[in-house]
């Protein structure tokens, strides 16, 4: 077991080799375990959400009221589940978003898998599934106000519809979003007596792990995917 340890500790490291400092984000999820239950279909587990930000990514609030446009920050969606091929195949679906086309090519990121047992794993092949540009715009017009005491003290009593007097260039972010799999092949390398399963994924700078729990009766209400993040580290 200390030599698993060991490999855990070591695969960690890889993951964010090279970086003077990085972020690492966690998220988990209770469920039953998908091989204990008989079914005709295939076996997907729940989706992990891990949702971040970045201080250069802001979007306007829907409906937020008033006369002056607030912002908030852009949410990014890293997301991860898996299927179970077969006892010997497990195939995980990972999605990134990030504002910098390089970090959001998934194909690219390194990966291991450990179970409860301490047992390490690397992906057989990485499948690229796509790549994607997303961006969103909107518009935003600035009115003339008059304010109760003049020179813009005090409440506003009256607003102009002059906005066509002010134009504004339409505001606008982009992000890019990358999706892939990573295939893991080994003997018996899932089973129904498993009872957790985390997959690490990342690159210089950024990681993220993704943890599934099965538990035969996940408690009814409960909240079933919590996310964290933990501080950075510097060498």
């Amino acid at each position: 077991m200390g030599w698993w340890r060991v490999s855990v500790v070591f695969a960690v490291a890889t993951l964010v080799l090279g970086a003077g400092c990085h972020k690492r984000f966690k998220g988990k999820v209770s469920q039953p375990n998908p091989l204990k239950a008989p079914v005709d279909t295939l076996r997907i587990s729940e989706k992990i959400t891990i949702v971040t930000g970045d201080m250069e990514l802001y979007a306007p609030r829907a409906n937020s009221g008033g006369l002056r446009m607030t912002k908030k920050r852009y949410p990014l969606h890293n997301v991860a589940n898996f299927t179970v091929v077969s006892r010997d195949r497990l195939r995980f679906h990972v999605q990134v978003e990030h504002k910098w086309s390089e970090y959001a090519d998934v194909s690219k990121w390194h990966a291991v898998l450990i179970d409860d047992q301490g047992r390490l794993y690397r992906p057989e092949t990485v499948e690229k599934r796509g790549h994607k540009h997303v961006v969103e715009m909107w518009d935003y017009n600035t009115y003339g106000v008059r304010t109760k005491y003049g020179a813009g003290r005090g409440p506003v009593v009256q607003v102009f519809d002059d906005a066509h007097r002010r134009r504004n260039h339409l505001g606008n972010l982009s992000v890019f979003r990358g999706k892939a799999d990573f295939v893991f092949y080994h003997h018996d390398i899932f089973t129904p007596k498993i009872k957790r399963m985390t997959l690490l994924v990342g690159r210089s700078g950024l990681s993220f792990s993704f943890t599934w729990n099965f538990v035969d009766d996940p408690i009814p209400g409960e909240l079933k995917i919590t996310t964290s993040r933990s501080s950075s580290d510097r060498k």
